[in-house]
């Protein structure tokens, strides 16, 4: 159903007040259904407008209100209101956005003024008088995979191979853990229907152009509609994993890794970044520089990777979140970053705009971290971009994903995180926890998947920084002992609240090696990264 919305009453009297003749057309289809838009609408805005008009002293037009079956058929609008409309200067419109522009066509020297705003297409909750959207009339309906619940409307992100690292109890980071996640959702009803083999399937790139604008449907067609099947166990057991960086080749070696993590800013001099880069030299193998960290407009992460390994002389993870880039876009930085001569990208979906610093800008999402892995695996193993065009001497890179340990339920996230695995992931670096019973269930729950895992840790630089994330960032459980700890010895100075993190956290990632079978440590430190080698070598980890 189309669902409308009534404009504000002093918006519809501005539009109409200087007419001398007024036909007020109700629409008996979905807006008459709902009760926004048919005769008996009809008849109360007319009655307002009159109303109005005498409170104001000003002379009664004639207005007449009537309502007809269905706006946007011609036929039916040609057939109902010739002659009447043309004893009328103007036709207030109850119905949606495609009656009114119908109305227009008809009747291109009359002027028809909407009286509503055409919300979506969508559902009406008559107990909760609410409007519910269901469906973006994409042209492509995957309904049957995914358990009857549109993803591409009721995901904030519209993906295709959810859920994203932002839910969290079930809830969606977008509107603030308040509305249900999609992808959780759907991942419920299969589960019900013992359908979950549907839930970990990969779901292929979405062909834009048949619901490009403006669409046109019969006659003859401009897109065929082809769809693609991507069998990813085919593509598990034809890959064979190789080594590009050399962050990958320790991990293949066997060798306890530390990667750390570096955030370009709102800025264009690098000199912070590059100096923090040569503090984690010779102590992690690899630095991660994030790309627009939770939706915040910084530096492209392209130019300080490159710059970290030729000015800091330490490799580069490239991070890049499909959020504000097309697959276009994506292609052009990927190849650019070949030519740089960067190794290893982690592949992001990437927080919401709504969540950043610029919320009104327009979200992109054209891929999900799914399908941008496989386009991924396309241009390093088979030299060609996603609709097969070769690419002249193809990069070589090692490709990372992101995991969330801390995911409730986590079951989805599991799935999520093998599908990726299966299209060819190298390996994965997880958000931060803070005890090793964490790191354990993750590592137990997805060992099956044999892919490296780089456990995330996040020191608190400050106790306003520990009692932000505990507040604020679902998914945080900091053990109440260490929190103690921290308060404590912040009570004594500032120093020793830095000392206790060191030894806090060096106790942690010890644990870590000695009692699960992590890959490494991912060591988050952005902004004091002189802390990690002091983490690093009190654990006693060579």
């Amino acid at each position: 159903m189309i669902i409308v919305q009534q404009k504000p009453l002093e918006e519809i009297f501005g539009m109409v007040e200087n007419l001398q003749s007024l036909l007020i057309l109700g629409c008996d289809g979905c807006a008459g259904i709902i009760e926004v838009g048919g005769e008996k609408q009809a008849e109360i805005l007319k009655m307002l407008l009159e109303m109005r008009r005498k409170i104001k002293g000003l002379s009664q037009s004639k207005i007449k209100a009537t309502s007809i079956l269905r706006q946007c058929d011609k036929q039916i609008v040609a057939s109902s209101l010739h002659p009447l409309i043309d004893d009328y200067d103007a036709v207030l419109s109850l119905a949606c956005g495609v009656g009114i522009q119908t109305l227009g066509g008809l009747y291109p020297n009359k002027l028809v003024i909407p009286a509503n705003d055409t919300k979506f297409l969508g559902m009406h909750d008559t107990k909760e008088g609410k409007f519910y959207e269901m469906c973006r009339a994409c042209g492509d309906c995957i309904l049957f995979d995914t358990g009857g619940i549109c993803p591409i409307t009721r995901c904030a992100k519209s993906l295709l191979n959810g859920p994203c690292g932002g839910q969290v109890n079930g809830k969606c980071e977008v509107g603030g853990w308040k509305k249900d996640c999609a992808w959780v959702l759907i991942y419920n009803r299969l589960k019900d229907r013992n359908r979950l083999d549907s839930f970990a399937k990969f779901r292929a790139p979405l062909d834009f152009r048949i619901s490009e604008h403006p669409r046109e449907i019969g006659g003859e067609t401009v897109v065929e509609k082809k769809i693609e099947t991507v069998n990813v166990d085919e593509i598990s057991i034809r890959r064979k994993p190789e080594a590009y960086s050399e962050l990958m080749k320790q991990i293949m070696d066997g060798k306890f890794v530390f990667t750390g993590e570096l955030e370009p800013v709102k800025t264009t001099n690098l000199h912070e970044v590059i100096e923090g880069a040569k503090i984690l030299k010779g102590h992690v193998v690899a630095v991660n520089v994030t790309d627009n960290p939770t939706a915040f407009g910084y530096m492209n992460a392209l130019v300080p990777s490159y710059l970290i390994q030729e000015k800091g002389d330490l490799e580069a993870v490239y991070q890049m979140t499909t959020r504000d880039r097309n697959r276009l876009a994506l292609l052009s930085d990927v190849l650019a970053a070949g030519a740089l001569g960067i190794k290893n990208i982690l592949v992001l979906t990437g927080d919401h705009t709504v969540v950043g610093d610029t919320p009104q800008s327009k979200p992109v999402f054209d891929l999900d971290s799914a399908t941008f892995t496989y386009m991924m695996r396309k241009v390093i193993d088979e030299g060609v971009d996603l609709n097969g065009n070769k690419i002249e001497n193809p990069p070589r890179f090692n490709i990372g994903i992101a995991a969330a340990p801390n995911a409730d339920p986590l079951e989805p996230e599991i799935l999520k995180i093998e599908r990726k695995v299966k299209l060819g992931v190298d390996f994965i670096q997880t958000q931060c926890i803070y005890t090793v019973e964490q790191a354990k269930r993750f590592l137990d729950a997805i060992g099956y998947l044999k892919t490296p895992v780089l456990i995330g840790v996040a020191p608190f630089k400050s106790q306003a920084m520990m009692d932000w994330m505990i507040k604020f960032v679902p998914g945080i459980k900091v053990p109440g002992d260490v929190e103690q700890r921290l308060r404590r010895a912040k009570q004594k100075s500032k120093e020793a609240f830095l000392e206790e993190n060191v030894e806090i956290f060096s106790e942690l990632i010890g644990e870590i090696r000695k009692t699960t079978s992590a890959a490494g440590i991912h060591m988050m430190a952005v902004g004091f990264e002189w802390i990690v080698p002091k983490i690093i070598e009190r654990s006693g980890i060579n």
